[in-house]
């Protein structure tokens, strides 16, 4: 039977998985600033449950660990942890491209603004849940709750999404944006976002000039816009918060 506690998260009010599961749960933390990204392996890793499976600090580099620790011989991380403000790839496009083709890992949300500023944000990307970061023992609680397979409350009386009922949101909404375009579309987009030059694009993609204005194109179309500066607009207003 699920129960509500005291803070409004559903199930038994305790900052300890109760599974019964014997070895550690695996944690994954993502967050563009190192020294917070070290602060909170640490914090995690001494947790006696817990242990820190992998780390990242970029929004795409944590889809690709993401993506590693699938083809890996060891099970992939049990819940994730990530900033929500980002450069380039946001915590919440990250989120969401994960969450499209996983239905099963918790995805929490950290940040050092109020969470109720990205509380709707979070839920449609796909989280499970967001906390503030200082707040260790709300960290510990909610990551608790999470590999418990209870919900955490986004507000009075409304939960966040399990990963199932938000896989199955997602899925039916169609791919993120970002799924859309290749990862050559996506490097040229994010040198166009920071003004770079068609013949500069080029020659840091070893690429011709050609290649590159094919590549905006269909970066273009495949964003839903109707010419290079509106691609521009909506690739920030996508990655960036």
């Amino acid at each position: 039977m699920t129960t509500t506690t005291s803070n409004g998260t559903e199930n038994a009010s305790h900052s300890t998985p109760s599974s019964g599961r014997q070895t550690p749960f695996r944690i994954a933390i993502v967050d563009n600033d190192r020294l917070v990204l070290g602060l909170l392996a640490s914090f995690l890793d001494k947790q006696p449950h817990l242990t820190v499976d992998w780390t990242a600090n970029s929004g795409r580099s944590g889809i690709d660990a993401y993506h590693r620790s699938l083809c890996g011989t060891a099970p992939a991380a049990d819940l994730i942890v990530t900033d929500i403000a980002m450069h380039g790839m946001s915590g919440l496009e990250m989120c969401s491209m994960i969450r499209f083709e996983d239905d099963h890992t918790p995805i929490l949300g950290v940040t050092s603004y109020d969470p109720q500023m990205y509380a709707t944000e979070a839920l449609a990307a796909g989280m499970q849940g967001i906390v503030a970061k200082e707040d260790l023992e709300r960290l510990r609680e909610s990551i608790a709750t999470l590999l418990d397979g209870s919900r955490l409350p986004m507000r009075d009386g409304v939960f966040f999404d399990s990963p199932q009922q938000a896989f199955a949101r997602l899925q039916a909404d169609g791919k993120p944006a970002l799924l859309n375009l290749s990862e050559n579309e996506r490097t040229v987009m994010d040198y166009l976002s920071q003004g770079m030059l068609t013949p500069d694009i080029a020659m840091l993609m070893d690429v011709s000039p050609s290649t590159v204005k094919t590549y905006v194109s269909r970066a273009t179309r495949k964003l839903g816009v109707g010419n290079r500066r509106e691609a521009v607009a909506e690739w920030l207003r996508i990655t960036n918060l």
